[in-house]
């Protein structure tokens, strides 16, 4: 069974305020917790994380890591609860990562994909073909089998990346329905002709087109996403710049992001 000494937490902080430090220190008086600040030279939170896989490797005894976000809030036991599930489930599976629900922290509804119908198996899991970092479970084994995180991607896409290099491998990945957390998403949210918009920070959109069109030339990324995602991206490059507040600057950052990503 695994035991808090065997679960080592990765944190990213970036700028955190002194609510954040305060979540942090009390996690880390709990369990082996590697904390990486990004706030001075920020290297994106693939490397930030990969730096502290590496130095959670590096412990004694360490089967399991957790990755938290700095404005996560989970109870103390999460940790470990999110350990003994990833256990349980991989009993009967080759599971590569497993996260909670995701709820909005806005309005406490849960994160629902448009595109997948979630079946919850007979285990309580619900397979995803891409879950989110934040709040995750994986093992040491299963981070040396598969790799670390793609640096290159700097920050959007790459727990997506991680989790269809996983499926390529023939590893699963998802959700149990035991564990919530809440999340935020992007800056804000704006209802638009009956659609909830995520709008992230005008900079983000940059890394969004850029590594879309990175991703979009490898074979195990999934076709349903290219498709998906190249069709939003489209229709972001009609409306934002004409619906959003701020979609004008984000609008400069997707054609800055296009231009690099058409680059070998």
């Amino acid at each position: 069974m695994t035991e808090t000494s065997n679960i080592a937490i990765v944190i990213v902080l970036y700028h955190p305020s002194a609510d954040d430090t305060a979540f942090v220190t009390r996690i880390g008086e709990l369990y082996h917790t590697v904390v990486v600040d990004n706030s001075v030279q920020n290297k994106g939170i693939a490397e930030a994380q990969n730096q502290g896989v590496r130095t959670a490797l590096c412990y004694d005894g360490i089967t399991h890591v957790v990755f938290l976000d700095q404005d996560s809030r989970v109870d103390d036991d999460y940790p470990l609860a999110i350990a003994r599930e990833f256990d349980r489930i991989a009993q009967s599976r080759r599971l590569a990562m497993l996260g909670p629900s995701v709820e909005n922290a806005e309005t406490g509804q849960a994160y629902r994909s448009v595109i997948h119908t979630d079946h919850v198996t007979d285990m309580g899991f619900i397979p995803r073909r891409e879950i989110i970092s934040s709040g995750s479970c994986t093992t040491t084994r299963c981070l040396k089998d598969i790799g670390l995180n793609d640096g290159r991607l700097f920050i959007d896409y790459v727990d997506f990346e991680w989790c269809w290099r996983a499926n390529s491998k023939g590893y699963v990945c998802g959700v149990t329905p035991n564990l919530c957390i809440s999340h935020h998403v992007g800056q804000k949210t704006l209802s638009l002709f009956g659609y909830l918009i995520i709008i992230s920070a005008p900079r983000r959109y940059f890394y969004q087109y850029r590594n879309y069109l990175w991703l979009a030339r490898r074979n195990y990324v999934p076709l349903q996403w290219k498709i998906a995602m190249g069709i939003k991206c489209l229709a972001r490059l009609v409306y934002f710049p004409l619906c959003i507040p701020s979609g004008t600057a984000c609008w400069k950052y997707m054609l800055q992001g296009i231009r690099e990503g058409l680059k070998k």
